[in-house]
């Protein structure tokens, strides 16, 4: 009881030297929280006396509500009012006459930081409390019910204060540890910066050297959650996003209070073993110098080296920036240790170490001895494989709908995407090992030729500038490893083309990559058939829909690289499933044609060449039409300028008028050249030799409508394809290719 009623004193004579962070407390929590809420109330009454329709009140209400949770600027204000009660309360550490005259008074140590402690932590949560009560009761001055307040301000009340408590010791311990009010604040921002920093210094270092790197989502969010759990401050980061979307869980407040119980237990440990003579000195533990040194001195040596080899690309930059940083950041922490700028030198052996390590981390990451990038499983230990060929495939939609609540209250369906890389580590098993074993040693070489000529001479080209596709390779392997790695490989390197040939014609490589062949014909609802941007439903019972669902992933499979290079998709046909049909019908009950882009998900391509689909089709009524004279009625050509100037040669495609061809001799001498670009998109392929000095738009003959709107001349955008033109009508119609447009520029 005693020793209570002894500490309640001391708390008291405590806030008397402390008036003035009360009253900052106070300022700084008024004109951030009750000031602006009590403006945005009256300007709420103002608006109501003179009228506003029901979205704006719901809108105005909600940003009313949202001033008691989640506020950027109390927030900011409670960070720095942890900083300062904590530099406040324990700032006569820092004098040697002050700690003298504390340490002489006759009450126990504990008692004396607990009384200071407390002051600093339920005070400002006092203060807290009552201008948070006291915006709701503004708020709910003006009408709103608390209903719709309900339990918000409190539950930010107590999360902000759960936080404040957390950083406001961690500022504590700062100040145990040093002996100077700058270092103390410096050391304050190092607890909350260094955890993220470094962090961050690692992921940038991975991507930086490891160049085949590739990580899946749950990877890089594996990074996002060290990232938030490295420090405190990105904790309560963190947590404040977690409320925001409602995830907050009890056990992560439960382990924010024990990690603040374990801190104060910390800082009242510190306080009792801290040397009075450390009062002026920079830190108040020596043995504590050479760790925080070589903790910050090494990242920022790191950081030094990568900076400069990005300079130029060259080892001696490199080795340059990472001495340079070990060099001035150690010596600069041994000017502040010892507050004496002749002491810059004082370990120079420590200064040495850490940059040795650091240009050894520079030489690791540029020869690849990590071996991460060279490295290749043994083909016996490998079970089964998947390729990605980078953007070949991208028209491919992947994911399903999923519903959800819009801003206007009504349930509704949007696009769940899923990762088509993802998508295909799920699915994709090729037991080709050979084929994905070439492929993976083709771009080891590449990545090994890459840094060899990047080392010899900083101005050249990624891979000497060759036409280059992206591989992702992943590895199963039979002891259940999984090896995920992405190449940079030149086409033209010896066997390329042959082994994509190969990868791409294999049914398990097609299996894992369109989604439309695991589709069932029981999960198949409906038919749509799409030509030229007219989209129209095929009315087919089941067993017909089954039918040309089976027929159709029968070609899909037989589909061949070979096919690819010379055709283009003449059309397009969309199998849906039940749970799309449902999106779609629901979004259109919600909100007529709003949410009408559901309805273009999943359509696959139909090449000239899938003979047995095209005849099925055309059982079901479905003509599949060609570009001619009988369909069209008019080809516009829009013309590029050709300037002096090379850098704008490519001007605006609508500065000049363009050449309609109407006559049918015209229209059947460029139709057959014609390729619709949306799908020329998918299919990247494909061999084509396309004239880049026009802008061509077809219009059909008659009306035409579709499902989206109703147009008496559908314009569509098309390509040219000079391998489909003799030379007298490229040179007729005035087509020209890039080099033809730089020749013509230089003339």
């Amino acid at each position: 009881m005693t020793s209570r009623s002894l500490c309640f004193k001391l708390m008291r004579e405590d806030l008397k030297r402390r008036v003035w962070t009360i009253a900052l407390s106070v300022l700084g929590l008024v004109f951030t929280l009750l000031v602006p809420v009590a403006l945005k109330s009256s300007a709420y009454l103002a608006a109501l006396k003179e009228g506003i329709n029901s979205y704006e009140k719901a809108a105005n209400i909600r940003r009313l509500v949202n001033m008691l949770g989640i506020n950027g600027a109390v927030i900011a204000v409670l960070l720095v009012l942890a900083v300062v009660w904590a530099v406040s309360g324990f700032h006569y550490l820092h004098i040697s006459r002050q700690v003298d005259f504390y340490h002489s008074i006759p009450v126990k140590r504990h008692v004396l930081f607990l009384s200071s402690y407390f002051n600093g932590l339920l005070v400002p949560a006092a203060i807290y409390l009552v201008i948070q009560a006291g915006s709701a009761a503004l708020i709910l001055r003006t009408g709103i019910g608390a209903s719709v307040i309900g339990t918000l301000p409190w539950k930010m009340f107590l999360l902000n204060t759960l936080y404040y408590a957390m950083i406001y010791t961690t500022a504590i311990i700062a100040v145990m540890m040093t002996g100077n009010l700058i270092i103390s604040l410096l050391g304050t921002l190092v607890f909350l910066a260094w955890g993220p920093a470094v962090t961050a210094l690692i992921v940038g270092y991975r991507s930086m050297w490891f160049h085949t790197i590739c990580e899946t989502t749950k990877e890089s969010m594996m990074w996002m959650r060290i990232i938030s759990n490295s420090s405190l401050f990105a904790n309560y980061m963190s947590a404040l996003e977690y409320f925001q979307e409602g995830e907050l869980t009890a056990l992560r407040i439960i382990g924010a209070v024990i990690v603040t119980i374990l801190l104060t237990v910390l800082a009242g440990f510190l306080y009792r073993i801290r040397p009075s003579e450390a009062a002026g000195r920079a830190m108040a533990f020596s043995r504590t110098q050479t760790p925080i040194k070589l903790l910050i001195a090494l990242p920022v040596a790191v950081v030094f080296g990568i900076f400069f080899y990005q300079l130029r690309s060259t080892l001696a930059w490199g080795i340059f920036g990472s001495i340079c940083g070990s060099f001035l950041t150690c010596c600069l922490m041994e000017i502040i240790y010892h507050f004496d700028f002749r002491k810059l030198l004082f370990n120079w052996i420590q200064m040495a170490a850490c940059g040795a390590v650091s240009v050894l981390l520079l030489l690791a990451g540029i020869y690849d001895w990590y071996g991460f990038d060279s490295y290749l499983p043994k083909a016996t230990d490998v079970k089964s494989a998947s390729v990605n060929m980078g953007y070949t495939e991208d028209w491919v939609t992947y994911g399903q709908p999923r519903l959800q609540e819009d801003y206007q209250g009504r349930t509704t369906y949007s696009w769940n995407y899923v990762g088509q890389r993802e998508y295909q580590y799920e699915n994709m098993e090729l037991s080709d090992i050979y084929s994905v074993m070439e492929l993976a040693k083709r771009g080891v070489d590449a990545d090994r030729n890459y840094r060899k000529n990047k080392r010899e001479s900083w101005q050249i080209g990624l891979y000497d500038n060759s036409e280059m596709s992206i591989f992702v390779v992943h590895f199963r392997l039979n002891n259940g490893r999984e090896v995920r790695r992405l190449y940079r490989i030149p086409l033209d390197m010896e066997g390329m083309r042959d082994l994509m040939t190969v990868i791409h014609d294999s049914k398990e490589y097609k299996k894992g990559t369109y989604p439309i062949l695991l589709q069932s014909a029981a999960d198949t609802s409906s038919v749509y058939f799409q030509q030229y941007n007219q989209v129209e439903k095929l009315e087919l019972d089941s067993e017909e829909r089954a039918r040309l669902l089976a027929i159709y992933q029968k070609e899909l499979e037989e589909l061949t690289m070979e096919t690819r290079k010379k055709e283009v998709p003449a059309a397009t046909i969309q199998f849906r499933t039940l749970s799309l049909d449902q999106a779609v019908e629901v979004n259109r009950a919600a909100a007529g044609n709003v949410y009408e882009g559901l309805e273009n998900r999943c359509f696959y391509p139909i090449y000239p060449s899938f003979t047995r689909t095209l005849a099925a089709l055309q059982e079901a009524g479905v003509h599949v039409s060609e570009l001619n004279g009988d369909v069209l009625s008019e080809i516009n050509i829009q013309y590029y300028a050709v300037l002096e100037d090379e850098t704008e040669r490519a001007i605006s495609a609508y500065e000049e008028q363009p050449v309609s061809y109407v006559e049918k001799e015209d229209i059947d001498a460029l139709a057959p050249a014609l390729l619709f670009r949306d799908y020329m998109d998918m299919n990247a392929y494909y061999e084509a030799d396309c004239a880049d000095n026009v802008y061509v738009t077809v219009v059909f003959a008659g009306p035409r409508t579709n499902q989206y709107q109703d147009r008496t001349r559908t314009m569509v955008n098309c390509r040219v394809d000079l391998n489909l033109l003799s030379q007298e009508e490229v040179r007729r119609f005035g087509f020209l290719r890039y080099e033809d447009l730089e020749s013509e520029s230089n003339d």
